[in-house]
């Protein structure tokens, strides 16, 4: 796509930002109605491209490009690549975190003759969900995450927890991981 793009009349747009001492130079390229693939009836899209220059040094510090189906124009190109680039930035953190700590989502889960995998899939989603809302608005929950050096150290002692002692509510529980008598770690 971009090669094609190489030699068409892109739209730019460009805008200095301070950041701290710093000035960066934000360069907005876009262009409406380009093919996606050199086909007899290609697939027609909206392509837009960031550059970022750090404008003392000169340097690129930043680059991007994004396809879309929205009409882009010099009022909305800010706004588009914005939320590009914050879908990019949930994108990768949630994958991430499901893959490297603690919810192994790369684990095949190939188990059982029909749907287990997906099931097993779709429950790790279910608890990424779940403890993400809790992070957000249960206190004692955030205590004792907090309690915890990461969270793999925060499933590992929920695990320990549950297997020698028996709590009356799941309150009561998160406040014995977060207190003395829990397994907070020093971390």
């Amino acid at each position: 796509m971009e090669q094609s793009l190489k030699y068409s009349f892109l739209t730019e747009q460009s805008v200095k930002i301070r950041k701290g001492k710093k000035h960066f130079l934000y360069t907005y390229r876009y262009l409406n109605q380009a093919p996606l693939r050199d086909d007899k009836e290609p697939l027609m899209v909206n392509y837009l491209e960031l550059a970022i220059t750090e404008m003392k040094s000169g340097e690129q510090t930043y680059y991007s490009s994004w396809i879309t189906n929205k009409p882009i124009d010099n009022l909305n190109v800010q706004h588009l690549v914005d939320g590009a680039r914050t879908r990019w930035k949930i994108e990768n953190e949630h994958t991430n975190v499901l893959k490297n700590r603690g919810y192994n989502l790369e684990h095949n889960f190939g188990h059982g003759k029909e749907h287990a995998a997906e099931v097993f899939f779709l429950l790790n989603l279910i608890a990424f969900q779940f403890h993400t809302i809790l992070d957000y608005c249960d206190i004692d929950y955030q205590k004792a995450r907090a309690s915890c050096s990461s969270r793999v150290a925060f499933f590992e002692a929920m695990r320990f927890c549950l297997r020698f002692a028996y709590h009356d509510s799941w309150s009561a529980f998160l406040v014995f991981l977060y207190t003395d008598g829990g397994l907070a770690d020093s971390g």
